[in-house]
């Protein structure tokens, strides 16, 4: 017997000594001690680390290490089998469940959709790729080794690349209407992100007066897939009115959280890759503390945090540079949820309560409006939502012009679908038309810059 057991074993029948007339109690003890010392067997082992889902192109993408404690040579064995388990979570309700939801899953829920022998890439990287899946679906995942105990969940959601675009095809869109207009369009790198991502942004004619779009500030919102369908159809069709007026474009500005979206995170993101809320980040009444969601934007821990000082984020800084620079007349920032962003303006806050500008933001608005002839008019109103901050207020506060957060969609069956992130390519395309439409009419009768009514 081993000594340790030997020792526990002996410290078992002492204490069970105070119980002379119950041999069963200090039979108890004993075989818990046992128990307690004996080798872990390979079903209770953690045989894998760091492990990963992911979609790509349709499919998922499950990777995992050997632990360090046993991804040597000698350990090859406790790897001779590999197997993946897969639970549908059909329930899972994007915008109201989060990691939460996954917390409590047990794979002996799911199917184990391979059991087999996989090779290690370098000997320590297992890679596994699941095509049965279905876009829109939630899934979890576990991997496990041998009879080791499996690894997750790991939460994936199929996401339709021709609906959430991941960033390459943003920085791939931009180069190849770059290359069709060569004379129009110009593409620069204005910055980067939190994760060294160029943040890349495009100019459509050489006037001086400009509207500017702004995509995906929040991850989870919208931006490109919008804009860049929008500025093709307008260079197009409509290729004169850059003769009189031009476009300043960021299509993507949180790229970083918006890139994990489209990987597949089930659940709303919203802040950036350091946690930021890059719509409370701008240095614009900031050290005013707001309440919205139920979160304070004080609160590191809240989805609307501010930041720990105003503009602490790269991506704020290049915006604002970006703006400053090419000085435009309205600015227009797309949000809502899932790839849609809808009719409704939203102004500043502060602004709001100056009459005269108020009054410009209607200029543009009702011109946008009037494009999109809508057959909710009667939702057609600007509404004082925006935050300290956020872009709209610091549009406001510094550069003295109009500025939106697009925001709900007039039609509330369309509301109802993107808030549940079940937008699909005919509702994408729907609210590309309507956009289009919209800065059609804008384009072709924006009044000329005013000044800061401040």
């Amino acid at each position: 017997m081993n000594k340790s057991i030997r020792n526990a074993g002996q410290r078992c029948q002492r204490l069970s000594q105070s119980f002379p007339k119950d041999n069963l109690v200090a039979g108890l003890l004993l075989l818990l001690f046992i128990f307690s010392c004996s080798p872990r067997s390979e079903n209770s082992l953690k045989l894998l680390r760091s492990a990963n889902a992911y979609s790509e192109k349709g499919k998922v993408v499950i990777t995992a290490f050997k632990s360090m404690h046993y991804w040597g040579e000698e350990h090859r064995d406790l790897y001779r089998e590999i197997r993946i388990y897969r639970l549908s979570c059909p329930d899972f309700v994007f915008g109201k469940d989060y990691e939460e939801y996954f917390s409590d899953l047990d794979f002996k829920d799911g199917e184990c959709i391979f059991q087999g022998s996989l090779e290690p890439i370098l000997g320590s990287k297992y890679r596994f790729v699941d095509d049965a899946t279905e876009t829109g679906a939630v899934y979890a995942y576990w991997i496990a080794a041998s009879a080791g105990k499996p690894t997750g969940p790991l939460p994936v959601k199929i996401r339709d690349e021709q609906v959430w675009w991941p960033y390459h095809r943003v920085m791939e869109r931009l180069e190849e209407l770059q290359n069709q207009y060569p004379r129009l369009v110009k593409v620069e790198e204005i910055g980067k992100s939190v994760n060294r991502k160029p943040l890349l942004a495009v100019r459509i004619g050489h006037e001086k007066k400009a509207v500017a779009l702004i995509g995906a500030i929040h991850a989870g919102e919208s931006g490109p897939e919008l804009i860049i369908p929008v500025v093709q159809k307008l260079l197009e069709q409509n290729s004169d009115l850059f003769r009189r007026i031009s476009l300043v474009v960021i299509p993507s500005v949180n790229c970083d959280r918006r890139d994990k979206l489209a990987a597949g995170n089930p659940w709303y993101l919203r802040r950036n890759a350091n946690n930021v809320d890059l719509n409370r980040n701008f240095p614009a009444d900031w050290d005013h503390v707001d309440q919205t969601y139920g979160y304070m934007t004080s609160d590191p821990d809240a989805q609307t945090f501010r930041g720990p000082y105003a503009a602490s984020e790269p991506e704020t800084i290049a915006v604002m540079d970006y703006l400053r620079k090419n000085k435009p007349v309205a600015v227009f920032s797309f949000h809502c949820l899932a790839s849609i962003a809808g009719e409704t303006l939203g102004i500043s806050k502060a602004g709001a309560e100056s009459q005269e500008y108020v009054n410009r933001c209607s200029t543009f608005a009702d011109l946008y409006w009037q494009g999109v002839a809508s057959p909710f008019a009667e939702k057609q109103k600007i509404v004082p939502l925006c935050t300290s901050g956020s872009l709209p207020e610091w549009c406001y506060r510094e550069l003295g012009i109009p500025a939106f957060d697009m925001e709900e969609p007039f039609d509330p069956k369309d509301l109802a679908q993107c808030a549940i992130d079940a937008t699909d390519r005919e509702l994408l395309a729907k609210y590309q038309d309507i956009h289009y439409r919209g800065f059609v009419e804008l384009l072709t009768r924006a009044p000329d810059e005013v000044s800061n009514p401040q």
